[in-house]
């Protein structure tokens, strides 16, 4: 016996004055109003449009179209769930969510593709887990999802990472993805450097004004956070609050028996510096643009 959620499942594109049918890849059929469909995708009202119309073997009653279409129905059924006027629904897992945006995608439904994000993003945060994050960016190049792409590669910057590492990966994602990954990585650290090295000589002395230490950098801020800047450029796991506030406490400690002010940064000078360092961090980021992981989908896609 089914479930009362399954029961709804299975009815709930059965729409009495429906004239079309579409039927999925494993042969489940979608009796709905043409309207709805064609006015959601320019793409699937082509489709409908030129595609011949199949024998409905499940019925009696032939006189409704029947269009088949490539996707299974558990991702048909998702994705109408945005465009009938029902409670949306995202599956469950990450892969099933993946490729329901392909499919929102592939039929150019931005409304709704820009629906399910904001969904999967109130349901998924981002994981705090490295293998979670190369999981998801391996996914995302598997169904050609840029934005994704790029977003997971971003997150996975937050972790240490080194060749050799990554070639323990082979089992959550391609080696070529990998490949492109660490390439990914590779372009990010000189555009990281440049504009860190310009946020020291410059807008990190306009955060700190009146502040003094025992000892001072070359870009006349304290030489333990000018270090601290520079380690991000390299090494850019380091761009965490936490690491910040380590690398203050080291220099404390190593200070025991002079008179430092850096003890005392009062905390909306120390909110103000971190806020103008993300700035700058994440604007690292996006310099590296979409159409770099563009051209990387498209490497992978030929391999």
């Amino acid at each position: 016996m089914s479930s009362p959620d399954e029961a709804l499942a299975n009815l709930l594109f059965e729409f009495p004055g429906a004239d079309i049918i579409l039927r999925s890849r494993d042969s489940r059929h979608f009796r709905v109003p043409k309207s709805y469909i064609v006015n959601s995708s320019s793409v699937l009202n082509n489709l409908i449009q030129s595609a011949p119309n199949l024998p409905d073997d499940s019925r009696d009653d032939v006189s409704i179209p029947v269009v088949q279409l490539p996707e299974s129905g558990e991702i048909l059924h998702s994705l109408f769930t945005f465009v009938f006027p029902v409670s949306p629904l995202v599956p469950p897992t990450t892969e099933k969510a993946m490729e329901l945006l392909s499919v929102a995608q592939r039929y150019q439904m931005d409304p709704i593709l820009a629906h399910i994000r904001g969904i999967i993003a109130r349901q998924n945060p981002p994981s705090t887990q490295r293998d979670a994050a190369l999981h998801t960016y391996s996914l995302a190049q598997k169904y050609g999802l840029l934005q994704e792409a790029l977003q997971a590669a971003q997150s996975i910057l937050k972790y240490p990472m080194n060749i050799e590492d990554l070639e323990d990966k082979l089992d959550i994602m391609p080696g070529a993805a990998l490949y492109e990954l660490w390439n990914y990585y590779a372009n990010v650290r000189p555009i990281l450097v440049s504009d860190l090295t310009e946020f020291r000589m410059s807008s990190a002395r306009g955060t700190l004004t009146g502040l003094s230490c025992v000892a001072f950098g070359s870009s006349q801020i304290p030489r333990w956070l000018d270090d601290y800047i520079e380690s991000i450029g390299h090494t850019p796991s380091l761009f965490d609050f936490v690491e910040f506030n380590t690398a203050l406490a080291r220099h404390m400690r190593g200070n025991q028996n002079h008179q430092c002010a850096c003890a005392t940064i009062p905390s909306q000078t120390i909110r103000k510096f971190w806020e103008a360092m993300t700035s700058v961090f994440h604007g690292s980021l996006e310099e590296v643009s979409v159409l770099d992981l563009d051209e990387l989908l498209a490497r992978l896609k030929s391999l």
